[in-house]
């Protein structure tokens, strides 16, 4: 099914063959209707507004249909807008260059009402579900870049400068092969004396390892915190679950 009130706009030089294709679509039930009188009108509306589909006649003065479409397919922000090219020329050779200037569709004059229709409805869900798509890909983007940015504060980002009572000095970097990873590096203090140094990769990437990661980090702190305050003795599962479940872990 078509978006609700699509945006399409009709180009053709010739004001019978725009009035009749604007009056076919209305009759079909399309509203949000705009008309160009030539290509360089066209492209300034595109521009200037949105639109979910170009009814492009191939036949103009001045800039003719192949390229104002040619213009929009270089334009980065217009590239992806469907056009479905309209002309009385119904050779072969004009169907295969729209198509390969990236035409969604092609339609020949006279209009026919039934092709007309099932050519825009098609060109219209194809782009809505594209559009659907390239949202989606958006949000899985924008949790993983949160992902990121949670995952590099888990590691440490700021290192003492060596002292007489603590002369280690530590430095690492952390760039995961995607967005987020499961590659670990921490260290930590668990007595005046004892300094902890971990560095780890977890097999696979991506937010499993990610999160896999970030237990890991929790479990090795605690189990080395037990382990310090027991003199090296291994601590029993259920010391370490209650620790990591209780929170009660300091740090």
């Amino acid at each position: 099914m078509a978006a609700p009130d699509p945006a399409l706009l009709v180009v053709d030089d010739n004001e019978d063959n725009r009035y009749t294709l604007v009056q076919r679509l209305k009759r079909q039930g399309y509203s949000n209707l705009t008309t160009a009188v030539n290509g360089r009108e066209a492209l300034d509306l595109l521009r200037a507004q949105p639109f979910d589909l170009v009814l492009l006649d191939v036949t103009m003065p001045e800039m003719n249909g192949y390229e104002v479409l040619a213009h929009l397919k270089a334009d980065s922000r217009l590239r992806h807008v469907p056009v479905v090219m309209i002309s009385a020329v119904d050779q072969v050779e004009s169907v295969v260059r729209c198509i390969e200037l990236g035409a969604e569709d092609y339609l020949p004059k006279p209009f026919n009402p039934t092709l007309l229709r099932a050519r825009v409805g098609a060109s219209l869900e194809k782009k809505r579900l594209r559009d659907e798509l390239e949202a989606h890909v958006a949000r899985i983007e924008a949790d993983l870049e949160s992902a990121r940015r949670i995952q590099m504060s888990m590691v440490p980002s700021e290192f003492p400068a060596p002292t007489t009572e603590e002369p280690v000095g530590i430095f690492a970097s952390l760039y995961p092969a995607r967005q987020v990873g499961g590659d670990l590096y921490d260290f930590f203090h668990i007595g005046p004396r004892t300094l902890c140094v971990v560095v780890a990769d977890v097999s696979d990437k991506g937010a499993a390892a990610a999160l896999f990661m970030a237990r890991t980090k929790t479990l090795i702190r605690t189990l080395a915190r037990l382990m310090h305050g027991a003199g090296g003795a291994i601590p029993e599962p259920h010391e370490v679950v209650t620790r990591m479940n209780g929170g009660t872990l300091p740090g």
